[in-house]
């Protein structure tokens, strides 16, 4: 008996499509870890935030004064970074106090990222335009 399968639903389709979830009415427990988690998230944005501004910063320091072309080339990279930082900031304080609220969740965001990457991206794809655009 302990080997065998039971088919008990097999046989009958109406009962796999009568399921209802019913909410946790127990209550979640929430381990320091996912404090942590979410700090490290946090700092691994902020971590690339830094370094785009970083670049940004390098590529005005470096350029010539004279040239607007070269100062254009590094300020793109600026407002990509703050907007690093913003989301960072933004997904933080919301996990955050989802877990303070022990919300069930999505703790998941995927546009927020995908929108980062396009506009990363984008300023790439601007900074080389201006660099095709002073060669010539």
């Amino acid at each position: 008996n302990v080997g065998k399968k039971s088919n008990a639903f097999a046989g009958n389709p109406s009962m796999m499509e009568t399921s209802v979830v019913l909410p946790r009415s127990a209550p979640v427990k929430v381990d320091p870890k996912v404090f942590f988690a979410n700090e490290r998230t946090f700092l691994a944005w902020m971590h690339v935030s830094v370094i785009l501004a970083g670049a940004s910063v390098a590529i005005v320091a470096f350029s010539d004064a004279s040239s607007v072309h070269n100062q254009l080339y590094g300020v793109i990279l600026l407002p990509v970074s703050i907007a690093f930082i913003l989301y960072a900031m933004m997904q933080y304080s919301r996990r955050a106090s989802m877990i303070r609220r022990k919300a069930p969740g999505p703790y998941v965001d995927v546009t927020g990222p995908t929108v980062l990457t396009v506009v990363l991206m984008l300023s790439i794809v601007a900074q080389f335009s201006i660099k095709l655009y002073t060669l010539m």
